[in-house]
């Protein structure tokens, strides 16, 4: 392939084209150690492989879960979701699986920002009486994602996405009175010059609320 790439060229050139063309070539395939040294693409494949091989937990988790959540997984979730508590030796009872394993799964999923254990209360049973869903219009100019993070960081917006279609934003929020919910609009979306409009849709009656079921 050097070659190649030098047939057509002549004289000075032709060796000067052939000295950098095989040093690239040469240094594609290498890397430093921590400590300076040089090695080949090779042996760094084969240091990732032994690191893994000498990782239990590594080992345990199939490198599909990475990207996409196994059959396995999948099954641990589905189960945390019914109760978070459960113990992990419950589980694999359960799954027919050994607890390492499922606690190895668990520990990776939380790693990989796929699971969160938070807990999870009743609005209306702990006083918050009042909930509005906000259908948010920016201004000319503005960017959905900025407010979308400005709003992500108030405490009081429980939820907050951006949308296609009639709004640009969606923001969900838990008052304990109405009053609290006028403050809230006053506040943070009559006077932000990034809002053009927003539709205040207040809440009548939740027959459902959850989240997704593996």
């Amino acid at each position: 392939m050097l070659l190649a790439r030098v047939s057509g060229l002549r004289g000075v050139y032709s060796v000067k084209a052939l000295f950098f063309s095989c040093l690239v070539y040469r240094l594609s395939g290498i890397q430093r150690f921590g400590d300076g040294r040089m090695k080949s693409s090779k042996e760094v494949a084969k240091q990732r492989s032994t690191a893994r091989r000498h990782d239990p937990q590594a080992a345990m988790v199939p490198r599909s879960i990475q990207q996409n959540l196994d059959k396995l997984s999948r099954k641990i979730l589905a189960l945390l979701q019914e109760d978070g508590r459960r113990s992990f030796s419950s589980i694999a009872r359960e799954l027919k699986a050994s607890e390492s394993a499922v606690r190895s799964r668990v520990a990776h999923l939380e790693e990989h920002e796929h699971l969160r254990f938070i807990a999870v209360i009743d609005p209306v049973q702990a006083g918050y009486m009042c909930w509005a869903m906000l259908g948010i219009t920016v201004s000319s100019g503005a960017s959905p994602d900025k407010l979308a993070l400005e709003f992500s960081k108030n405490p009081k917006a429980i939820w907050v996405s951006v949308m296609g279609g009639r709004y640009d934003l969606m923001v969900e929020t838990w008052t304990e009175t109405p009053v609290e919910l006028q403050q809230f609009l006053e506040e943070f979306c009559y006077a932000n010059n990034q809002i053009a409009a927003v539709e205040t849709m207040v809440g009548m009656r939740i027959y459902k609320w959850g989240a997704p079921q593996l």
